[in-house]
Formats: structure tokens, sequence, C-alpha cells
């Protein structure tokens, strides 16, 4: 949720390896209105992985990193 007073963009999200796919809200998100971003993984083995998805928000220059985890069994 933007809890700031001005709309806040969602540059990219960029995975950390090429088993994930994120997707996110593309347009602004004005104030008091939520966004989403999601991500799906490709789970070919049995585990838990911890996967990274970077988030560039216009105008800030640190990226945020958003963790998933999970676990995938047989």
């Amino acid at each position: 949720t933007n809890i700031s007073k001005e709309p806040v963009l969602i540059e990219s999200a960029k995975p950390s390896c090429g088993c994930t796919v994120p997707k996110w809200t593309v347009e602004p998100i004005l104030p008091g209105k939520t966004g989403t971003i999601s991500a799906t993984y490709s789970a070919n083995q049995v585990g838990k992985p911890m996967k990274t998805v970077y988030v560039k928000v216009k105008g800030v220059d640190q990226e945020k990193e958003l963790f998933l985890t999970g676990t995938v069994e047989n």
C-alpha cells in the first residue's frame, strides 16, 4: 500500500535466477492504493529453495530485496 502523498512506480523486479519469474503492478500506485509483486518458481529439485527478487522503485536509489522461501516435495 502506498502510504506516501505521491504516486509510486515500480520500475523493475529482477529475479536472482532464471527459474524465478516476477510480475508487478506496472501503472503508478496512487496514494492509499495497493500494488502487487508476485513471483513463480520453476521447482525442478526437491528441497527448500530461497530466491530473491530485487525491486527498483522510481526515485529511490537502493533496490529492495524480497526473499522467497518454500518447500519442494516429491
